[in-house]
């Protein structure tokens, strides 16, 4: 029987009779859960599942994971147009399950069940687990993060920001925030203080550790502070900083520019182009990953954003393509190895100087260039990161010593492999985010 068909003989059936077999057959598989992951981790042969947000890295932190030893694999209900390379999109059976509003619950619940069998670790965003939200769009649902524990499964709750991001909090972190421009509150992130709090504190009542980074610890004080965006450096190659004459071709992807500073960005070339500065924006938006990174390729300088106070992920993207990359990072602690990092710390206040200085300075871009590409190899490159989700596994999920063992062996080899790395010189500049921001 397909899933087309059983779906259909399940609305065949009386609304109460679908919701008790869900909860019997979640229970069932509670226990066998239970015991099939007993089963797998003393065998040392964990499963992991990256989900449900369809986010560009999932398929990169299955990599990670597949590179500790574990099996592991993506599902999503539903792809953006950033990129479709997930090993499971459950997009038709999800969007059964919501054309069936007086059992669509329990097909959930079933489905549930399957993923208790087939994983050992759960690794979601707080926006959602494999259950619907109960509340707009965030937070996982409790009979969910419930089920997850009875099953002695590990879950891992991350971020990715607007799944966290509250008003209050993100408006008290000084003049330049994610929200001093948004207009439509409540429509992008949690937003609500105390419904974010509410959240949170569910997951941490259930989760094997609250892992965060960036900015996003300021909404999840207590979670683990990783690095777990992971950049596949042999397939992205370098391809370093362009003619040191002519027009200087900046490059901009924003999915929400007014989260990023974008118009701050259009009126500094504006403003340069009056006084005679030669510069070209490159803008891009709504276009798959693959098209970004080619446009990253033909630029000089990337912007990333000039408001938010963290860097993101296409700014490590840009820093791949071994491009100098301007972008606002609020401290040095939101960075890893913040001397190493070779940022162009620049916020609105500063972005005439900054980009004037890049105008007059073409030689010593190529040099910026060079040492983001070595530190994206050192600290984001899909080992690098696997280490560091070994070294949380050790600290948190209890695994059986052969897995640690194994685990402990890795994180060995990924010092020797960044250790090998050489490092770039050349590459100084007046605005590195281990110095306050000024004009310079």
């Amino acid at each position: 029987m397909n899933v087309g068909s059983t779906i259909a003989w399940l609305r065949g059936m009386p609304r109460r009779f679908v919701e008790w077999l869900s909860r019997r057959f979640l229970s069932l598989c509670i226990v066998a859960g239970r015991r099939l992951t007993v089963r797998r981790l003393a065998a040392g042969r964990p499963r992991t599942m990256w989900g449900i947000t369809p986010i560009v890295t999932l398929p990169l932190n299955v990599r990670c994971d597949q590179a500790l030893g574990f099996r592991s694999e993506s599902v999503v209900f539903e792809t953006y147009y950033i990129t479709r390379n997930f090993d499971w999109n459950l997009r038709q059976l999800a969007r059964a399950f919501n054309a069936w509003p007086s059992a669509s619950r329990s097909g959930y619940r079933l489905l549930l069940g399957v993923a208790l069998l087939r994983y050992d670790v759960f690794h979601t965003f707080a926006d959602r687990g494999v259950m619907p939200p109960m509340w707009r769009s965030f937070g996982a649902d409790p009979e969910e993060l419930a089920a997850i524990k009875a099953a002695g499964k590990r879950l891992y709750v991350f971020a990715y920001g607007a799944d966290v991001r509250t008003r209050t909090a993100t408006l008290a972190l000084g003049r330049w925030n994610f929200c001093i421009d948004c207009h439509d509150p409540g429509r992008y992130c949690v937003c609500d203080d105390a419904r974010g709090k509410s959240i949170m504190a569910a997951f941490a009542g259930h989760a094997t550790a609250l892992v965060s980074l960036g900015d996003m610890l300021t909404y999840v004080p207590h979670a683990k502070h990783i690095a777990y965006w992971p950049i596949d450096t042999v397939q992205l190659s370098s391809v370093g900083a362009g003619p040191q004459t002519g027009v200087l071709k900046i490059a901009h992807a924003p999915n929400h520019s007014h989260f990023k500073g974008t118009s701050y960005l259009e009126a500094s070339i504006e403003r340069l182009r009056a006084r005679g500065f030669s510069i070209e924006l490159l803008r891009i938006s709504g276009v798959p990953n693959a098209d970004v990174l080619r446009l990253f390729g033909e630029a000089d300088l990337i912007a990333d954003q000039f408001i938010g106070g963290a860097y993101g992920y296409t700014a490590l993207e840009a820093m791949a393509r071994a491009k100098p990359v301007m972008t606002y990072v609020r401290a040095p602690s939101l960075a890893l190895a913040a001397d190493e990092c070779p940022f162009l710390n620049v916020t609105p206040d500063t972005l005439d100087h900054v980009l004037a200085w890049c105008c007059t300075h073409r030689d010593a871009l190529a040099a910026i260039g060079r040492q983001g590409r070595v530190y994206v190899e050192r600290h984001h490159s899909i080992p690098a990161v696997a280490a560091r989700f070994a070294q949380l596994y050790i600290d948190t999920a209890g695994f059986p010593a052969p897995i640690n063992d194994q685990l402990v062996q890795f994180i060995a080899g990924e010092r020797l492999r960044s250790a090998a790395i050489a490092e770039s010189g050349g590459w100084h500049h007046p605005w590195q985010i281990t110095r306050p921001i000024s004009e310079a």
